[in-house]
């Protein structure tokens, strides 16, 4: 019996359940920068084949198009102001406005514009405007180019003739067709931050886009000045039929004030009437009178502070200007400075000392009775100043008077003389503004010029083919990557060990290289080719099953998968065999019971009792085995005819002859249908050490892998690892260097294939 310790620690079908990381998105940003040069090498042929297909699709429609070429025309706004006169002109200059120059724009784009040019040139006598006079078109089997394939300067006009339209009618409406024609192929557009209008025309012919483009140039200047001519025309009549009203108006406004000064006695001076000349002089004077008071009243203030003050008489030379006070005052400092210097050489009580004070004190009376004259002298100022404003203010009055009895005379006067004055002013610019219109009407010039002549076109503007063509591959090479990567996307299957890992958490145990066609069966390959990159491969699976816990290495080992024909069976006897041929004694167990497959790899004659009767019946297991022909190994086949197969699977015997088998042999392989279809193996996997779950190689998809692990941690079983198997080594060294692939080729020197 096995130690229960060993089988909970080995087979990881009871151990703890565990969440699985959630899957990576392919293109998520931890992936390597790299990975994205490896996924456009291998989707190549992709990438190959989009870019071949829109070149072509290029090709196709550049060999079917019509060719048109452009031809380009510039106006300028010209918003300078060049006149002769110093006047507005009658129709005023344009703008820098953008509503302006949106206008003029509607105005190059307008049918009345265009059907100038329609006349002018003519358009309805060409074939390229007119449908009559075109030549039937040829099969579209015939035609170098698709007949469906047509300009947008082609009319699309009605060919049917009917007699109930007249001729002029018919004019008409081709000639409605061909501005519509016209207004289709032009182009008009304002360059921003300019005053440049740029007119570009398209057609088939490139000497009729030119002409177009110059002919609308020149009647839209020609526009213009018959505008500004029109408009100076009625100017003119509507100026001259004023002007007479006007003067009428001026001769009654100039006789009225006539007749009023008359009347009032108003004499005219040279500054107006006499009495406000008297009235402004006496105003004049009284002004004068109030200054000099107010003077007079200032020093007489400054006089009175100063000499109230302490040694005030001697500055009031100074403040009120007055050389007598000055005098004395200079008079004094010179007896002061005597005395300072004899009372320094003789002492006070000298008689020259005593001279000189009895002189001190007899010049400071001189200059207290001289400062009592001075402010008499400026109060008798003051009041003179008085008694003369009083006299004027008596005159003003008495003027005024006489002013009160002409105001009302002179209000009317004056009324009169601004209506009789804005008359002749009005009438005098309106004269002057006839005259200066009469003259101007040679001198006018559109508000924009041509700076741009159109010139024939040498090249077709569409299609550019060399443009197109680059533009095209460019395209298709964005597409074609856009295609590698869409691919890349929907690929769902695994191409490498990391992937794998990184979507289900558990290690990757090796990958099993795909056997070329004609070499045989891979358990056949293995014992022809021992050394073989296949050997080598399914040696490291059984090591790393077997490193699992090297202290008690796993002795049962179930494979499983989560879809049929995944290539469980071939691995199970090839690594059966290899393991035999080491020394170590192996049974591989058909474990699939509805639709074995070990049988029938192996010629020969069967054993009568196979697993099915051992699970029913019991017995001496060594009755259903049967030896390998190219090794030690042994088998124990099924036949694939159970009533109840999940039970047999779990049930106690199936348990009892593990253990009997494990007494014989070292390694134990069991083949069992896939996890997810049926439920046989989910009761087997208790019982075993070992669960390898495999995984076809860039086949089986991602979704399904993830259910069946999903499904198979529902029942707490965990596998050991994950096989990859069927890995065509030469594509999967495309997915880097961490890829098994890229290595085989590196170390296949060492392999014996």
């Amino acid at each position: 019996m096995r130690d229960p310790d060993f089988h909970s620690d080995q087979s990881g079908c009871t151990a703890t359940h565990q969440a699985r990381p959630q899957p990576s998105h392919p293109f998520d940003e931890s992936v390597d920068p790299r990975e994205y040069l490896l996924i456009l090498n291998r989707r190549r042929g992709a990438i190959i084949g989009v870019f071949v297909l829109v070149l072509a699709g290029v090709w196709l429609y550049l060999n079917q198009t019509v060719p048109l070429y452009t031809a380009q025309s510039q106006l300028t706004l010209d918003l300078r102001k060049a006149r002769v006169t110093d006047i507005e002109e009658v129709l005023s200059g344009l703008s820098a406005d953008v509503s302006v120059i949106g206008t003029e724009l509607d105005i190059l784009r307008s049918s009345t514009l265009l059907g100038r040019v329609v006349d002018q040139l003519q358009l309805s006598g060409t074939p390229e405007f007119n449908p009559a006079l075109r030549e039937p078109l040829k099969p579209a089997w015939y035609s170098p180019k698709l007949a469906w394939l047509k300009g947008p300067w082609q009319l699309d006009a009605d060919r049917e003739k009917t007699d109930t339209i007249s001729a002029e009618e018919q004019v008409r409406i081709l000639k409605l067709a061909i501005i519509r024609q016209l207004q289709a192929a032009l182009q008009v557009e304002h360059r921003r931050q300019t005053h440049t209008i740029v007119l570009t025309f398209t057609s088939p012919n490139p000497k009729m886009a030119a002409k177009l483009a110059n002919t609308l140039a020149e009647l839209y200047l020609t526009d213009q000045m018959e505008a500004k001519y029109e408009a100076t025309r009625r100017a003119n009549s509507w100026l001259a039929e004023r002007l007479d009203t006007m003067r009428g108006e001026v001769l009654a406004a100039e006789q009225a004030v006539k007749n009023v000064r008359e009347q009032g006695n108003l004499i005219q001076g040279r500054g107006g009437t006499v009495l406000e000349q008297q009235i402004g002089d006496i105003n004049a004077q009284l002004i004068q009178a109030q200054v000099k008071i107010s003077q007079a009243e200032a020093r007489l203030r400054v006089a009175r502070e100063v000499i109230g003050q302490a040694g005030g008489i001697e500055s009031l030379g100074e403040e009120l200007d007055s050389t007598t006070i000055q005098n004395l005052r200079q008079e004094e400092s010179n007896l002061r400075r005597m005395r300072s210097e004899l009372g320094q050489r003789y002492g006070a009580r000298h008689p020259e000392m005593i001279q000189i004070e009895a002189e001190l004190f007899d010049l400071q009376g001189k200059m207290t009775e001289e400062a009592n004259r001075f402010l008499r002298s400026l109060a008798n100022e003051v009041e003179v100043a008085r008694a003369a404003e009083t006299s004027l203010q008596q005159s003003m009055r008495r003027l005024q008077n006489q002013a009160g009895d002409a105001l009302e005379t002179e209000l009317e006067l004056r009324e009169l003389e601004r209506q009789a004055e804005s008359s002749r002013v009005l009438y005098q610019n309106f004269l002057t503004r006839f005259q200066e219109t009469r003259d101007q009407g040679d001198l006018q010039r559109p508000d924009a010029r041509i700076i741009s002549a159109a010139e024939v076109p040498l090249a077709p503007s569409s299609p550019r083919g060399k443009r197109t063509m680059t533009l095209g591959a460019l395209a298709g090479l964005m597409l074609g990557i856009m295609a590698a990567f869409l691919i890349e996307m929907i690929d769902r299957g695994f191409r490498t060990g990391s992937q794998v890992e990184q979507s289900t958490g558990l290690p990757v145990l090796g990958l099993v290289p795909l056997l070329d066609r004609g070499k045989g069966t891979p358990f056949e390959y293995v014992v022809n080719k021992q050394f073989s990159s296949l050997a080598e491969a399914l040696r490291g699976i059984r090591t790393a099953v077997h490193l699992a816990n090297i202290d008690r290495p796993p002795r049962t080992v179930m494979v499983t998968s989560s879809l049929p024909r995944e290539g469980k069976s071939n691995l199970c006897v090839a690594m059966g065999r290899l393991a035999a041929l080491a020394g170590t004694k192996t049974l591989v167990i058909d474990g699939d019971l509805r639709r074995p497959s070990l049988a029938k790899m192996f010629a020969g004659e069967k054993p009568e009792v196979m697993l099915e009767d051992l699970l029913k019946e019991g017995g001496d297991f060594n009755r259903a085995l049967f030896q390998d022909p190219g090794s030690e190994m042994q088998l124990i086949f099924s036949h694939g005819k159970p009533p109840t197969v999940a039970e047999m699977l779990g049930s106690q015997r199936m348990q009892a002859l593990l253990a009997r088998l494990r007494d014989v042999y070292e390694l134990i392989i069991i083949d069992t249908p896939p996890i997810m279809g049926v439920s046989d193996a989910w009761t087997l996997a208790r019982h075993v050490d070992s669960v390898i779950f495999l995984v076809q190689w860039a086949e089986t998809p991602r979704d399904t892998v993830q259910s069946a692990l999903r499904q198979m941690e529902l029942l707490n079983i965990r596998p050991s690892g994950i096989v990859l198997s069927m890995v065509n080594m030469r594509r999967q060294k495309q997915y880097g260097s961490g890829g098994y692939g890229y290595y085989y080729g590196k170390y296949k020197n060492y392999y014996h294939d």
